[in-house]
Formats: C-alpha cells, structure tokens, sequence
C-alpha cells in the first residue's frame, strides 16, 4: 500500500465548513410547505423552502467501557458500511516536537506487527475496501469504506483495528514516515497558500499550541525517533481518546460487537486535556509580506473566532456566509464588482476545537495590495456598525435550510456529520442548530460580532512580489 494521504488544511476546505457546520450537523431535509396550498402548487409565492422537516434518520450513541464515543447511524440502500476512527491527536498535541502527530499518524501506513505495508496494500485490493487518513490541528483521522457481508467487513475493520492499534514502529518504518513527510515539507515549501496560512497563524496564536507548523520542520522532524513515536501513539491513541463513527448496512448488534473490538484493542488511557480555548486571545495587530515573485499578491486577513460551542457560533457563522461565505456577498459585491480589485474574496471560520480564527482571503494586483486590504478593513467596519440587512439574512438563512438535504444524501456525507457532532459535542438533535440559525435576528448577528472583532485588531499576512503601489480604482458605474 501507498501511504495514506494526509489532508492538508486548505483554504477551500474551510471555506466548505461553513456551510457543512449548520447543514451537517442536522441531518434533515428542507420541506416546501405544500401543506399551506390548499389544491396543490398554485404559485411559486406558495413555496417556502426555510420550512426544515426532520428526515428518519435515527442516531445510535454510546460510549464503550474503555471510554471510546460512538455515534452511529444504520442504512441499508447499499451493500456499504463507512467506519471512522478520530483522535484527539492533532498537531496542537506536538509540544515541544513539531510533526510528532503527523508523524505517528504517517507510521499507521508504514505495517502493523508481523505485516509489512505491502502486505497491506495488497489485503485492502483483495476486499475491495478503501482506507484513508487525515491530520489537522484538532485530530488525527483514520476512514475505511468496506463492503457489507460478514467476511469481507469483519476482515477489513480487523485490517484496520490492528493498523491503530499495533503499528510498526521499526526503524525502516521510521525512515519511510519521516522521509514522506519531509518530501512533503519541500511540496509545501511552493505553495503559498500553505506559507501564507502557517505565517499568520503562527502570529496569530502566539503562545498556544496553534500556532505550530501542521507537519514540523527540518530540524524537528530529525529528532523525533522511535521512542517520541511509540509514546505518542501510547498517550493519544487511546480508547477514552477516541471517537467511533460508523454509517452503513450493518446491524446495530453487529455496530456494538465491533466498537467493542475495537475499544479493546487499543491503548488504555485517559483521555488527553482539551486544548486551551482562544477566545481570551489578543494578538497584536500587525502586517507581514513574504515576498516572492508571481503575478498575484495572496492577502489573508485574520482574527481569533471561536469554538463550535460557544454561543456565539451560530450567529458567526450566518454572519460570515453573508459577508463572505456565499457566492454572492459583500467582500465580492465590493472588491470585485465595484472596484475590480480581485477576481475573488471569501471568508470563513474553521471549526477548531479551541476557536478557529475568522478570516478573509483575497488574491489581487502586486501594486493595489495596500489598497484591497484598506478596502477590505473599512468594509469590515462598516459591517460591524450597520450588521446584515433584512435581505442579506433572508438569502443567508433560504440558503442554509435548502441545502440541508445534500447532507444525507450518502453514507459518506451522514459519517462527516456524525464526525463534527461527536468531535464539538454538538446537539444530536437534527435540526437544533439549523433551527437555531433561522430565529436569528439581524440585531442578533450584529452584537455577535461586536462581541468578537474589532476594526482595528487584523493579523494580516501577504504573500507575492514587493510593487509600488497605486490607489484603488474608481468605482465601477
């Protein structure tokens, strides 16, 4: 088997969140009221797709004697059972050796004790199952998607429960993993979304365990041998560690005899210490240019957000899709549509455990680089003082309830649900959140974020070739 890709954290992959954090969260499916016509669909007037019916989706949850959660969810349209592994076992946990969690993870691809990798690779082809795994700053991630009879499923989550469970930590295995991850380190080195993005949080989360490179550096991942590894996986790797995902035509029996396997079979432990909210964090404000040569400047403004559970979240959330989350909102309407400054702008607010940092992103002309990011703070101040209007929150909240169907539309989609429940200890009400969404009000949204950003307070990190610059064009007529 090839090694298992690592997710990167990507902009774009944030930016999905957004609307992933109310619509997956739910598990519903938006209803037309066609109830209130009374002999059918007269008019498209009679149409409200706001209106959120709850779908018979039902969620089994329990947590096993060794500690380890499990949500779980059974559907029987196809022969499938999809079964994730998360660990609170994220970047955030390195301490003081950066890319020790990327590594550890990385080891899980490299055999289990007495099976070699290829031996692995070759068992998965013969099942015709698929395994995956992801690294952020919050979790490491471990996905198998497997057929449904008995033998073919029960071999392929014992494939993976001997992955998690008894890796191979051998010194071969130990060159393969860190010699993956510093090729990775030299990809990472050309893109300047990545550069950009560690630069800023670096500086923004000074001082907490954000702000560490995802996947280490040169120097720190030459010291981390065996024995960093083999404590690790030791101290995160744990049942009480873990949550349990599974999605798929499998009994609710059969669910429960495997998350008890698989409970057993891993270390046993406490489970790790939350990381340190953000939310008292005060970055100083400030600007810093990488320079290199292109023909775009990249601009990522940024200020701490907050956790999924704050109360706050929701109303961040609705008033980020309507500033710039949707495909229509005010960062375009204003840089783009008014002053041709770029070609396009989003902002968006990751679910990190511990608060991820709201922020604006923007690619434009070397030479307006100043002049997009002054236009960019007074937008900004000028939301905080007049907060949505009534349309822009309309069309926020239409959009958020017609896209709730997508969500359950695949086992895949319900497991990505399940997952950000359980890891955010979220409601596991369908529609608490998306209802939750619909009742607020433009003032609502307006003290929120009053509450959690200043004008004044950007750590703003740019990234391309240093230019004279020019004032912002005239507005567009």
């Amino acid at each position: 088997m090839t090694n298992m890709p690592v997710a990167p954290t990507r902009t774009s992959q944030t930016v999905a969140l957004i609307t992933t954090l109310f619509t997956g969260i739910c598990l519903t499916c938006s209803a037309l009221a066609l109830d209130a016509v009374p002999h059918g669909l007269q008019t498209l007037k009679s149409l409200d797709d706001r209106q959120i019916e709850t779908r018979a989706l039902q969620i089994q949850a329990w947590t096993t004697h060794e500690g380890a959660g499990v949500l779980f969810i059974e559907t029987r349209e196809i022969p499938v059972v999809d079964v994730s592994i998360r660990f609170a076992a994220g970047s955030s946990r390195d301490d003081d050796a950066p890319g020790l969690a990327a590594m550890t993870l990385k080891m899980l691809s490299q055999g289990a004790e007495g099976m070699e990798a290829q031996l692995i690779g070759e068992t998965l082809d013969q099942l015709g199952a698929q395994l995956t795994s992801s690294l952020d700053k919050d979790e490491a991630r471990l996905s198998l998607r497997t057929l449904s009879d008995n033998e073919t499923r029960n071999a392929a989550v014992q494939l993976l429960t001997r992955l998690v469970s008894e890796p191979a930590f051998t010194p071969a295995a130990i060159d393969r993993a860190k010699a993956s991850l510093l090729n990775e380190l030299k990809i990472t080195r050309h893109n300047r979304t990545a550069l950009a993005q560690q630069d800023l949080h670096a500086r923004l989360y000074a001082g907490h365990p954000y702000a560490s490179a995802q996947q280490g550096n040169d120097q720190s991942l030459g010291l981390i041998d065996e024995g960093h590894v083999r404590a690790f996986h030791q101290k995160a790797y744990t049942a009480a560690n873990a949550l349990l995902v599974i999605v798929g035509d499998i009994s609710l029996d059969d669910a429960t005899t495997l998350s008890i396997a698989l409970s057993q079979a891993l270390p046993q432990g406490l489970a790790l210490a939350p990381v340190a909210i953000t939310t008292a964090f005060a970055p100083p404000a400030g600007h810093t240019h990488l320079d290199s040569p292109a023909s775009q400047t990249l601009i990522l403004l940024a200020q701490p957000g907050v956790p999924a559970q704050h109360p706050d979240y929701v109303a961040l959330q609705v008033a980020n899709l309507i500033f710039g989350g949707a495909s229509h909102n005010r960062l375009m309407n204003e840089l783009r549509h008014k002053h041709g400054l770029t070609y396009g702008a989003s902002s968006f607010m990751p679910a990190w455990h511990a608060g991820g940092p709201w922020t604006i992103s923007l690619q434009t002309e070397p030479g307006l680089q100043d002049a997009a990011i002054e236009r960019v703070k007074a937008l900004f101040s000028q939301w905080l003082d007049e907060g949505p209007t009534e349309q822009e929150l309309t069309a926020a909240k239409r959009q958020l309830a017609g896209n709730l169907p997508l969500t359950s539309a695949s086992n895949a989609q319900m497991l990505q649900q399940l997952l950000i429940m359980g890891a955010h200890g979220l409601p596991r009400h369908f529609d608490a959140l998306a209802m939750q969404a619909q009742s607020l009000t433009r003032q609502d949204i307006k003290e929120a974020i009053n509450r959690q950003f200043k004008s004044d307070q950007w750590v703003i990190t740019s990234h391309g070739p240093i230019a004279a610059q020019r004032p912002i064009p005239a507005v567009h007529p």
